[in-house]
């Protein structure tokens, strides 16, 4: 496993950091869209600099938020954020969240949604459909005023939250 760099004032693997250098097309799985070498240098390593069980992602560009948990006996590691966002975003987008979509939105999910199908041949909407051209993981970043608006009040509390970015391909 390669040296897991954290800092002082930033806990989260550099690795998952925006700007760190990778980028990764979240419509594929993490074996097909990061280099083998690599994915095995970041896939065991730690997410954060503390021993961390779930981290809540957030997003600006997407209306669901996931929990990652850690697979048991385990952390969450850089590699079951990658997995599991990729998981979570070929979830089908459902009846109620479509409902609340302006007439701009859906055009623009089915035109994402059409390239897709041709692919995968799944012809329901994915939630990876939402982003359009922007499936380019950048990395995660804190944004305390966007959770603070993003979290339902009285909600469950995950004491790691972080908002993910996503880039065009």
């Amino acid at each position: 496993m390669g040296q897991v760099k954290f800092t002082k004032h930033n806990p989260l693997n550099h690795t998952l950091r925006v700007g760190s250098g990778i980028r990764y097309d979240i419509r594929k799985r993490t074996q097909e869209g990061i280099a083998p070498s690599t994915w095995q240098q970041i896939s065991g390593a730690p997410a954060l600099d503390v021993p961390t069980y779930q981290i809540l992602i957030i997003s600006k560009a997407l209306p669901w938020s996931f929990v990652i948990h850690a697979p048991a006996g385990s952390v969450v590691t850089c590699g079951t954020i990658f997995e599991e966002l990729h998981k979570q975003l070929q979830s089908h987008i459902e009846d109620a969240v479509w409902a609340t979509v302006d007439r701009t939105r859906k055009e623009a999910i089915k035109k994402a949604a059409k390239s897709r199908q041709e692919k995968d041949k799944d012809t329901r909407l994915k939630r990876i459909d939402w982003l359009g051209n922007m499936t380019m993981f950048e990395g995660l970043e804190k944004d305390r005023e966007f959770e603070t608006k993003r979290h339902l009040p009285a909600s469950a509390s995950v004491t790691e939250t972080w908002v993910v970015r996503f880039g065009k391909r």
